[in-house]
């Protein structure tokens, strides 16, 4: 009776401890950095040294580390990017590394979901990069961050004990302005077609005039956009001027579906 007791009082006292956070010896940490229109982001643990001799012996040489400690490194990138001129995608990837005493080898792979590097297979690798030893200052807590950032590129430090590596990030700001201005365009375009409509609806066929003309100063080659001139034209009275446009418009690869329904609605306007 008196053990049950005893077993029953530890399990009580054992139930809130389980639910304590209690500081980490390896703290995580998240570095976010835009560079150019790219926004990257890693999110690591960051061990110390303690004393400890780190590379060559708690962190072997030649052998997958999960850089850094606990689960595996997350890196993301919002955009296509380059690490040392080689290509990836737009995402999240995990990022591993093969310390050496001269040069590491710097991974990313699609198995984000590790703790540590248990588990880890090269066949999910997305890239493989090398990069050099540099002698460094000491760092007591391995560091990720991002230096000599430009509109173009910069550079992924990783820093402990007394060594640096750095990789090179590159990024297309130019190819990336050029989506957005052309989606900009593109809203623009719909958003005066869309408001020509209404103020033809509206029985204001001078302002929906003015702003289809706007619409077609900014994408004068789509068929659609044409055919809503059209049909603006029609509404306001101007009927051959209406039918004019509108077999402009079914000229300029207006799909078969569509044509058929718009020439027929044009039979009902002569």
């Amino acid at each position: 009776m008196k053990k049950w007791i005893l077993g029953a009082a530890l399990l009580g006292l054992a139930l809130p401890l389980g639910a304590q956070e209690l500081p980490q010896p390896s703290p995580i940490s998240t570095v976010d950095q835009r560079v150019g229109l790219t926004d990257f982001s890693i999110t690591y643990s960051r061990p110390a040294v303690r004393g400890r001799d780190i590379f060559g012996e708690l962190v072997p040489f030649n052998e997958v580390w999960r850089t850094g400690a606990n689960a595996c490194v997350k890196f993301s990138a919002s955009t296509d990017f380059t690490m040392n001129g080689i290509s990836a995608g737009a995402g999240e990837y995990a990022l591993f590394t093969i310390p050496g005493p001269d040069t590491w080898t710097i991974i990313l792979s699609t198995q984000t979901n590790l703790w540590g590097s248990t588990g880890y297979t090269e066949e999910n690798d997305v890239l493989r990069v090398k990069a050099p030893v540099i002698a460094g200052d000491f760092d007591e807590n391995f560091t990720m961050s991002f230096k000599s950032v430009n509109t173009e590129g910069g550079k992924l430090v990783l820093e402990w004990s007394n060594i640096e590596v750095e990789v090179d990030l590159g990024v297309d700001s130019d190819g990336e302005s050029g989506k957005n201005v052309a989606k900009a365009l593109a809203d623009a375009k719909r958003a005066y077609r869309n408001a020509a409509n209404y103020y033809s609806g509206q029985g204001d066929h001078e302002k929906a005039l003015a702003t289809i003309e706007i619409a077609l100063q900014l994408d004068p080659d789509y068929w659609y956009t044409n055919w809503v001139k059209a049909k603006i034209l029609y509404a306001s009275g101007n009927t051959r001027a209406g039918l004019k446009q509108g077999k402009k418009a079914m000229s300029m690869g207006a799909p078969d579906s569509y044509r058929a329904r718009y020439e027929k609605e044009m039979e009902g306007w002569k």
